[in-house]
């Protein structure tokens, strides 16, 4: 396989498809959603320094996220191909999560070729907090 010529594409496409999948209101919808985008044993999430590894454990985190409104804007996309035609994607934005003030996060995706498509192979979340 090769580099994907198409990267940048790809990752602008899959960040507005992830963010309007999963900020939708209902969770069940949200959760219905993002489940054909992770691969049942081969994809990663690590959420605030916590991992869960395969779909069926990925979603239940995502069902486990106790807000009811999410409001986000995206800053910047940055994206790389990488040799094996997967595309590295980092997210920088800022999220308000119900009466929560607004805050700052990073979201990185490995975005694997798989059957014509992609599955997020490594996906890591942080909300940009700093203890001074």
């Amino acid at each position: 396989m090769a580099y994907n010529p198409d990267f940048a594409t790809i990752a602008e496409q899959f960040v507005a498809h992830y963010y309007g999948t999963f900020d939708v209101a209902d969770a069940n919808q949200r959760i219905a959603g993002l489940s054909p985008l992770y691969d049942p044993t081969n994809s990663y999430v690590t959420f605030e320094g916590n991992q869960v590894c395969g779909r069926e454990a990925i979603l239940q985190r995502a069902a486990s996220l106790t807000f009811r409104e999410i409001k986000r804007a995206v800053t910047k996309t940055d994206s790389q191909p990488l040799p094996d035609g997967s595309v590295l994607v980092s997210v920088l934005g800022q999220l308000k999560t119900d009466d929560d003030p607004i805050n700052s996060y990073t979201q990185v995706f490995l975005l694997r070729p798989a059957n014509g498509s992609f599955f997020i192979a490594n996906e890591i979340f942080r909300l940009v907090l700093h203890d001074l």
